[in-house]
């Protein structure tokens, strides 16, 4: 059996190595013993370990208090496209000449 807690390993599901069936990722690194546990689990009650996992996930969120989110404002005003390129000129323009 491959060591999950290997350096660059992929979190693995049912749908294959590195994907996320819905919504963002999530790895969950856990020993041998406790994945072979999980998976029994997961046998006696019909259904995949990565459904007890999304479950327990999804349970833990609920109870838990979150944050509100934070206010983000931009950090400068928006540039126009003219404000951005009034001190240029287009390449087929005369060069003005200086006052002197």
């Amino acid at each position: 059996m491959k060591d999950s807690h290997e350096a660059g390993a992929e979190p693995a599901s049912v749908h294959g190595p590195g994907r996320a069936p819905a919504g963002m990722p999530l790895t969950i690194r856990l020993g041998e013993r406790e994945y072979a546990a999980l998976v029994r689990i997961a046998r006696a009650r019909d259904t995949t370990a990565a459904s007890l996992v999304e479950l327990l996930v999804q349970h833990a969120l609920g109870k838990a208090e979150v944050p509100p989110p934070a206010e983000s404002h931009p950090a400068r005003r928006h540039t126009t496209y003219e404000e951005a390129t009034a001190g240029f000129r287009r390449d087929d323009e005369p060069t003005p000449t200086p006052h002197a």
